[in-house]
């Protein structure tokens, strides 16, 4: 699937991060927002201090547009896209050794307010995990989504 950037994926990262500015901003405070190099697709990472680390409470949210940058409408001319956007999170794993005495790095009360925002603009959800100990960044987008969430009415493919 070819990845490009919309008004509207700028538009729901910035409406996005908004919203979680104001749950997050005890627990991850500092707020960082680029973009992708390739896409333009907007990147934010929210963390617990300004230099984020392996173990520390770290999200990092990407939101890109579905479709082809190449389709073209009938007249010959880029076609607009109206596809959903898809919202990318990533995190790092809890510690899971056969003895789980290590406080979890990302509690529920952490997660669910990330997801529950991210549910609410209907668009599709994807979460995925770096390895424990592999600090979550943009570059750990990739590979199979942990967890995937289609909208009800809307959904894109399989959902």
């Amino acid at each position: 699937m070819a990845v490009l950037t919309t008004t509207k994926s700028t538009q729901i990262s910035r409406d996005l991060v908004d919203r979680l500015k104001k749950w997050l901003a005890v627990a991850m405070p500092v707020v960082t927002e680029t973009q992708d190099a390739t896409t333009g697709a907007p990147i934010t990472t929210f963390s617990a201090d300004a230099t984020p680390t392996t173990g520390e409470k770290i999200v990092v949210i990407k939101v890109i547009a579905t479709g082809s940058p190449a389709a073209l409408d009938v007249f010959n001319n880029a076609a607009f896209q109206y596809g959903p956007e898809i919202i990318q999170i990533c995190t790092e794993k809890n510690f899971a050794g056969t003895t789980d005495n290590v406080a979890d790095i990302l509690t529920a009360a952490d997660l669910l307010p990330v997801f529950m925002e991210a549910a609410s603009f209907n668009c599709i959800t994807e979460w995925y995990q770096t390895n424990n100990g592999t600090a979550p960044t943009a570059a750990g987008i990739t590979g199979t989504p942990a967890a995937k969430w289609f909208p009800l009415y809307f959904p894109l493919s399989g959902g």
